[in-house]
């Protein structure tokens, strides 16, 4: 039924049965429902307020999916469900090979991965929202994740405080139909299909649906927040997550601490990931039956390896006065700097395997052409000038070699870049020159070129800088839609780039001192933080479920791979420089989240998340039926993969051993309200 609450007309319906379509108006089959309006005024800040009340007024017991829409009339429609859908997902661009089936907004293709709508349980979403941006305005509207049952076996939606263990899932859908609709539902759907990992999909009505189930006689009440407001652009989906988290804001555990937890992470990347004979940490490190340990050799320059693990190893080091450790890190730069240059390019070769450098790693085959590529190219150089200024600093040694060799790619990648400003995705490994450019990963080399020009003091290459910013800007960032960075997610949405664009505005912020940087970084924040859960989810599957483990604070890795992983937290130290210079609470309790959520994401015992050893970290936290994958001995599903990433645990490093661990060590941390 259509009901007209204020200015909004909102659409009640259920649906009973299988099948993806179906819904029905609300009264039927016993089952009442009526929506009221609490107040608000439908903007960012102050949402609508509303109620629904269903009432099971029939003689049996009433179980269904019912849904609550709203919709929004609108030319080109982008749908934001955060860290699920951004946009269309991409599904108006050309599929690449070995694309995988991610969900895709469509209206005009058909068949998986695309999809006119798509509804998914609620656990999938970072924040429980769902929006649709068009014609000038944006519509969302606001919910429970899930719903809870308290010792007197009432019925009742979780909210923080809220006692009760869950009794279900509730979903959240985006529909291209009557120009954009956004809904969410009691009870949930994954559908058209319920999306596990690039290559496997599920249609088993055992995955794909959960009913809501209301006996006789029971009523329910279901408070929900509508937005719908005028905005000039995408920007605004960061603001209407600021408020939803604000309402749905759960901490997550507080356990552990700053040296304790750099100490176990730092000894265990040095101890059981080191390889002297590659002067490189292992991408994977796995524990055998026998209790040995075995490594897989294929090392980087970056990204899964290389300085990417050396940096921050190097900084945990100098935090705990470790120079074996620190002599470990220093290897494994200089043999990058001093080895790894590729004379025909004039640029670093990205891995190291069977003792040849070379541009093909372990990601071989996920990218459409082979080269040198700027996620790790960019990211490399970016780290090495960390790692120089850090030893500057703390150790008060000048390493000049690394800091030349840095300074002499960047010139060589200069000269590759873009009318516009943009770097290349890829360039050629025999002479250097851009392949491609359709991608935001070539951010990295802004990044490092602005961190470059801050130590150097520099200053010449200002405006060529601003031109790829707001090319980086432009198309992607405003639009709340950064693709292309990991290869292995072939050119989806994803979180890793805008990593690049953050460090990127920081250092060009300290260079200029030009706000636009700062407001800029916070769009960049706001983008990053759709992906940052703000809820612990009531994981179902083990480890996860067993150990108390908090999902807030963890950012999903892309739309392409649904678990949430540990690279956000390398990028505290920008956050941190944030709430220098705005004084934003929210900023604290996000910094307060991302802190926390690493230093309890990691086994603090050996084996205390059914693998490896102490200070091992997996980089997969499977927080709902996504890339649920990996199996117990028995078979049995596990929500981690068993497997310690060397890579992903440094992330979690940078962001302690920086401004971190000497705020904690003075008291001047800021504090979450």
């Amino acid at each position: 039924m259509d009901i007209g609450v204020g200015s909004l007309q909102l659409n009640v319906s259920f649906k009973q049965g299988e099948g993806h379509e179906g819904y029905a108006a609300v009264p039927c089959g016993g089952l009442k429902a009526a929506v009221s309006l609490l107040g608000g005024q439908g903007s960012a800040t102050k949402p609508y307020r509303c109620r629904l009340v269903l009432d099971n007024a029939g003689q049996g017991t009433w179980c269904g999916i019912v849904q609550v829409a709203l919709s929004l009339v609108g030319d080109n429609p982008r749908f934001f469900m955060p860290a699920f859908m951004y946009g269309r997902n991409r599904g108006d661009a050309r599929m690449l090979h070995n694309s995988g089936l991610y969900p895709r907004l469509s209206d005009t293709k058909t068949g998986a991965p695309y999809s006119a709508f798509w509804k998914v349980r609620g656990d999938r979403l970072s924040h429980p929202v769902s929006m649709v941006v068009a014609g000038g305005k944006l519509a969302g509207i606001s919910a429970s994740p899930y719903l809870v049952r308290d010792e007197q076996q009432n019925l009742a939606p979780w909210a923080p405080g809220i006692p009760g263990k869950l009794a279900q899932f509730n979903g959240f859908g985006c529909s291209m139909e009557k120009g954009g609709q956004v809904c969410f539902t009691l009870g949930y759907e994954n559908a058209p299909y319920l999306y596990l990992i690039e290559k496997n999909i599920s249609v088993d009505p055992a995955d794909c649906r959960g009913d809501l189930v209301l006996p006789a006689g029971a009523k329910l009440e279901v408070p929900f927040e509508v937005y719908l407001f005028d905005t000039p652009d995408e920007r605004a989906v960061g603001q209407v997550v600021r408020n939803v988290y604000a309402i749905y804001h759960q901490p997550p555990r507080h356990d552990n601490d700053v040296p304790t937890a750099t100490a176990d992470i730092a000894r265990a990347i040095d101890c059981d990931s080191y390889m002297p004979e590659l002067c490189n940490y292992s991408t994977q490190v796995f524990l055998k039956p026998d209790g040995t340990i075995s490594h897989n050799p294929l090392a980087s320059i970056s990204w899964t390896g290389g300085v990417e693990v050396a940096t921050p190893t190097l900084m945990a080091a100098l935090r705990l006065g470790d120079e074996a450790m620190r002599e470990h890190a220093l290897a494994c730069i200089d043999n990058i700097v001093g080895h790894s240059l590729n004379p025909k390019s004039g640029l670093p070769f990205d891995a190291f395997a069977d003792g040849t450098w070379t541009t093909e790693g372990w990601w071989n085959g996920d990218l459409e052409q082979k080269g040198h590529t700027a996620y790790l190219v960019g990211q490399a150089l970016y780290y090495i000038l960390k790692a120089y200024q850090v030893e500057k600093q703390q150790k008060g040694v000048e390493h000049g070699g690394w800091l030349n060799f840095v300074l002499n790619c960047l010139e060589r990648i200069e000269s590759t870049r873009r009318q516009d400003g943009v770097y290349p995705y890829v360039w050629s490994a025999e002479d250097g020159t851009g392949l491609d450019y359709d991608g935001f990963c070539g951010c990295w080399c802004l990044a490092a070129k602005a961190y470059a020009a801050v130590l150097t003091g520099d200053t010449s290459g200002v405006d060529a800088m601003a031109e790829s910013q707001q090319a980086y800007y432009t198309q992607y960032v405003r639009r709340m839609e950064c693709y292309g960075t990991p290869h292995d997610t072939w050119k989806a949405v994803d979180s890793e780039g805008i990593l690049a664009y953050i460090r990127a505005v920081r250092w060009l912020h300290v260079l200029t001192g030009d706000k636009t940087y700062l407001d800029r970084l916070m769009t960049a924040l706001d983008y990053e933080f759709t992906y940052k859960f703000c809820y612990n989810v009531p994981v179902q599957v083990p480890p996860l479920s067993r150990v108390g483990w908090s999902a807030c604070g963890g950012s999903v890795t892309s739309t392409c791979n649904p678990h949430i992983h540990p690279m956000s937290s390398g990028v505290l130290d920008e956050m941190l420089y944030a709430w220098d210079h705005t004084g934003d609470p929210y900023l604290a309790q996000r910094v307060d989240d991302t802190l926390y959520w690493g230093m309890q994401s990691y086994n603090r015992f050996d084996g205390e998340l059914d693998f490896g050893k102490k200070g091992w970290m997996s980089e997969r936290f499977c927080h709902s039926q996504g890339l649920v994958v990996e199996k117990y001995p028995s078979g049995a599903p596990s929500s981690m993969w068993f497997c310690f990433l060397p890579w992903g645990a440094s992330n979690v490093l940078e962001g302690m051993c920086g401004r971190v661990w000497q705020e904690v060590m003075d008291g001047t941390l800021p504090v979450a309200p």
